[in-house]
């Protein structure tokens, strides 16, 4: 024999196989009863948003011996022509009629089985994964949750799509922190699971990782257009596209975001601490003595924010060249090359501070850094 009595769940009681057989069509019921209700009302456009393939669901797409052979018995005359094509809608409706006709079969196979059939092996111990050897009872107890909860992520992809519908043409732009795993949002984390692919820098990619459950793409100088009009054809194909910077996107990379608005007509934006107060704790100076700049947007007089004698904090950003080039912008839109301030570097990890001039930065060694996404120039009030 393969299968024995076992103990209920609380492990005060032995179940027999008949009571083991109930608890299973109970669970089976309940399972298809959720699935149902998961399913209830589902619309064309929320069934095939989102889906994701594997290479094995691409190899299944292949695999064309149906097809091949519908043409092989038109060119033989045998029939006429092929079927039509069902509407999406009809294609629902005939998958939920399998699902309660496949259930309706599970279950009246289950409730038919004698205890002696109940007995019967039903697979080998199979030592490469030490998976046991089972009955067609302990079977039968495994699978009769699956409906169940398959149900509950049809829950969760449908509450998914409610909130970022492709009909809103909607792209995902979400900040990631000052670098740490921990200053990710939760709303971000959470996204970064459901999106089709992700579109970042390599850093950002690396520390978006942990929650990305799709493909990847790096954002580079040399393929940043490619990407928007990709963006744009599959947002509008119903694909969940995100992209992901470090710091906050509206502060860190205020012309990427401009860009994709441009590009797909829609965005949503996924707020995070971003660099700027960690640049302004850093020298010890109020917010509101302070004002925001890019260095994305520096490169003439109309990208310079409008100080009224606050401390401008220009952020680095993604491909700004170096702290030279922001410099130069400076200089040519009217600021002084005494203007004192302070250089920080690394602002996603032990952050150091240069007191500097902006002269210093035009023509010392100090200008050649790269203004990367975590540094800052922060010059102080005229």
């Amino acid at each position: 024999m393969v299968s024995h009595d076992v103990p209920t769940d609380a492990g005060s009681e032995v179940l027999s196989p008949y009571e083991r057989q109930q608890r299973t069509l109970q669970r089976l019921d309940d399972g298809h009863s959720a699935l149902l209700d998961a399913l209830e009302g589902l619309s064309e456009t929320d069934a095939f948003l989102g889906s994701r393939w594997s290479v094995w669901e691409v190899m299944q797409h292949l695999l064309t011996e149906n097809f091949v052979e519908a043409l092989e018995q038109i060119a033989s005359g045998e029939r006429e022509m092929l079927p039509a094509f069902d509407a999406r809608t009809d294609r629902i409706a005939a998958d939920v009629a399998k699902l309660e006709a496949n259930y309706q079969r599970f279950r009246k196979l289950i409730s038919g089985l004698t205890e002696a059939q109940l007995d019967l092996p039903a697979t080998p111990y199979n030592p490469e994964n030490n998976y046991p050897a089972l009955s067609l009872l302990d079977l039968i107890e495994r699978v009769s949750g699956h409906e169940g909860n398959h149900a509950r992520q049809v829950v969760e992809t449908r509450k998914y799509v409610a909130a970022f519908r492709s009909a809103q043409r909607a792209v995902t732009v979400a900040g990631l922190g000052t670098g740490s795993r921990e200053s990710v949002p939760t709303t971000a984390r959470e996204l970064l699971s459901n999106a089709d692919y992700v579109v970042g820098t390599q850093a950002a990619l690396a520390v978006a990782r942990p929650w990305i459950r799709s493909v990847e793409l790096e954002l580079r100088p040399d393929n940043r257009e490619e990407l928007f009009n990709r963006l744009v054809r599959d947002i509008r194909a119903g694909l969940w596209s995100m992209v992901v910077t470090l710091g906050d996107p509206a502060e860190s990379a205020p012309g990427l975001v401009a860009r994709l608005e441009q590009a797909v007509g829609k965005i949503s934006l996924v707020s995070a601490p971003g660099f700027y107060r960690r640049a302004l704790e850093l020298v010890d100076i109020s917010p509101l003595d302070a004002v925001c700049a890019s260095a994305e947007r520096i490169g003439n007089a109309a990208g310079m924010p409008h100080a009224d004698g606050r401390t401008v904090v220009t952020l680095g950003a993604e491909d700004a060249g170096t702290w030279r080039d922001v410099a130069a912008a400076m200089a040519g839109s009217g600021i002084e090359a005494t203007r004192t301030g302070r250089l920080i570097a690394n602002l996603s990890g032990q952050a150091t501070v240069t007191a500097v001039t902006l002269g210093d930065v035009l023509v010392a060694e100090i200008g050649d850094v790269a203004a990367e996404v975590d540094s800052a120039l922060v010059l102080d009030r005229a």
